[in-house]
């Protein structure tokens, strides 16, 4: 017989392992959110620069990160509860999540390789816009006073837009390093330029950010999966462990039926001394019918 101490002591490690398991994934969880909310908000610093469909990976981490936590509530729940349903329901949602980082993981490093065509295209437009729409002219200062960068490759990009559209136009005080005021005018006058062109800055920080998103996305991934696995074997080991809990009782109850009983006992001793076969009490089997006993059997179902 199975020693009721080494049960209780395997279920206690089971409960241990996946309380475990559920608090790594909560803080996985919480890094995700601080990781997307991140990249989301410089998306949208330079959102006239960025297309849409960039900002799917980093909201999807988002949704992700709070998907996580509910999940690993559920497993906790689970452990405490003893439930193997709960625990299987924990394992299954977190091969849901597993299969939406993978996603956010693909199309974030398929991104990658797109950055800089994208920005080439939305910079091109923007800058020709800046005189005609403030939104437009706001964003291109913030970017060049933050990344202090001037132009889309150079100082000289503002030049040939200035001629284009006929001296209409003039490059951005956002574009000056050092400035001075005219002792005569009292005006702000830009002494030296930022030598460096916005593309390159940008696109490194739109390509870093994606490919955060894709190599992060992915590491959690494959330890989520060795999480799904270990929790579905850990359902097993806690519907084996209730099985034989289960079983104990069922013999320690029929063993206690047994000894209520002492004179069935003895007719059945005296019954087999004497070769025939024992026929209990009809007084004591009739009471034990009226009490309606319910008796476990090896083979009936778990409590889920």
């Amino acid at each position: 017989m199975t020693n009721p101490n080494n049960l209780n002591t395997g279920m206690r490690c089971i409960k241990f392992i996946i309380f475990t398991i559920s608090f790594m994934f909560g803080l996985t969880a919480f890094l995700l959110l601080a990781v997307g909310s991140t990249i989301s908000t410089i998306f949208d610093d330079f959102s006239i620069f960025v297309d849409d469909h960039f900002f799917t990976p980093a909201n999807l981490m988002v949704f992700i990160a709070i998907c996580l936590l509910l999940v690993a509530a559920t497993g906790c729940i689970g452990a405490a509860k003893e439930s193997t349903m709960l625990v299987n329901i924990f394992a299954l949602l977190l091969f849901i999540v597993f299969a939406m980082e993978l996603t956010a993981a693909i199309l974030a490093y398929m991104m990658h390789g797109q950055v800089e065509m994208m920005l080439i295209r939305t910079m091109d437009e923007s800058f020709r816009m800046y005189d005609e729409n403030e939104y437009i002219a706001n964003g291109i200062d913030f970017m060049q006073q933050n990344l202090e960068c001037c132009g889309i490759d150079s100082p000289d990009d503002w030049a040939k837009i200035i001629e284009a559209k006929g001296n209409q136009t003039s490059v951005p005080e956002s574009c000056c390093h050092i400035m001075f005021v005219d002792q005569e005018t009292g005006r702000n006058e830009c002494e030296e330029f930022h030598q460096f062109g916005c593309l390159p800055r940008l696109n490194y920080i739109i390509e870093k950010s994606a490919m955060l998103i894709a190599t992060g996305a992915l590491t959690i991934a494959i330890v989520q999966f060795l999480g799904v696995v270990c929790a579905f074997m850990l359902a097993k080991t806690i519907r084996r462990t209730k099985s034989i809990r289960e079983a104990r009782r069922w013999q320690l109850q029929q063993s206690l039926g047994v000894l209520t009983n002492p004179f069935s006992f003895d007719k059945q001793m005296e019954a087999n001394a004497s070769g025939r076969q024992y026929d209990p009490d009809p007084e004591y089997t009739q009471m034990g019918n009226n009490n309606n006993t319910n008796t476990y059997l090896p083979n009936s179902p778990s409590v889920m």
